[in-house]
């Protein structure tokens, strides 16, 4: 497995898999206890997954994370410039989860049976954070980790923050939405029920690949994505710089040609985690797409 393609998973919520804990089978984990406002606080808080990494990061200070994954720091850094200095680093290995003796492991869905295992050896309860598809997942991801770490009023001040922004930008929507298809050379394209799209209908722009019925993720070669005429392509970045033939068809000489002055570029993190600046991220994709040539003059 390449470096590219492990981050994709784990970027679609998967917990490590594959890593040193083994991948045996996708059982789901017993529910953490979640404390009441009276209850004590976990104070040695394991993340096993990107889009939980930052979320903890968010909502809890640093004395109280055991460990975060080590694939956390680019988008880290992109999103939270030094939140995670000085904090422990897992890849999901057996030895790093009795160095780290958590009282509280954040994982996700796909959490193998080791994990569990372990996790009961150590007592710590093992609570499944879920991916998020829409806004409304996203506040419900955020409440239920403020919950679990014991910091409900704080996760409450981010999913308002995030609330702000999307009543702010459904105020002000453009007269014209711009048809917009996310391609990276590879031919897959998030479509409808997936956060993407919920970003790009927050930011007043179409997403293309929505209109298939039925299929979260459709796929344009690159003589079909011409033929749709999109106004505008966007493009995700991970902050890893490994070259692949993907990036190589994404900079297709047709492409440069086409879209010019007609491409966006996000932070994948964004997009692919349930995190309260998503909305934020809609506000940027608005700003940029008003800024290209399909924002300024009619496609």
């Amino acid at each position: 497995m390449n470096r590219r393609t492990l981050r994709s998973a784990v970027l679609a919520g998967a917990v490590l898999v594959c890593l040193p804990l083994a991948c045996l089978g996708a059982a789901r984990a017993g529910r953490a206890p979640e404390p009441d406002s009276g209850a004590h606080k976990p104070q040695r808080i394991m993340s096993t997954n990107l889009c939980s990494d930052m979320l903890l990061l968010m909502l809890v200070p640093r004395e109280r994370i055991a460990s975060i994954t080590y694939l956390a720091h680019d988008p880290v850094e992109a999103l939270l410039p030094g939140a995670d200095r000085g904090v422990a680093i897992n890849h999901g290995s057996a030895e790093e989860v009795v160095r780290d003796r958590p009282d509280l492991i954040l994982a996700s869905p796909w959490s193998g049976a080791t994990m569990r295992k372990l996790a009961a050896q150590v007592g710590a309860p093992v609570a499944e954070i879920d991916s998020a598809d829409s806004f409304a997942d996203i506040r419900r991801i955020v409440r239920q980790t403020g919950r679990l770490v014991g910091e409900p009023a704080r996760a409450e001040a981010l999913i308002a923050g995030m609330d702000r922004t999307l009543a702010r930008l459904d105020a002000n929507r453009p007269a014209r939405a711009i048809d917009v298809a996310v391609w990276d050379g590879s031919g897959s394209v998030p479509g409808r029920g997936t956060l993407t799209d919920a970003i790009i209908r927050a930011a007043g722009a179409r997403n293309i690949a929505a209109k298939f019925p039925d299929s979260r993720h459709s796929s344009y070669s690159l003589e079909e994505l011409l033929v749709a005429r999109p106004g505008a392509l966007m493009r995700g970045t991970d902050g890893y710089e490994a070259p692949s033939l993907r990036d190589s068809a994404a900079e297709h000489p047709l492409i440069r040609a086409a879209y010019r002055d007609r491409r966006v570029t996000y932070p994948d993190s964004l997009y692919s985690c349930g995190l309260p600046q998503s909305a934020d991220a809609a506000a940027r994709l608005r700003a940029a797409l008003m800024k290209t040539a399909a924002g300024k003059v009619p496609w």
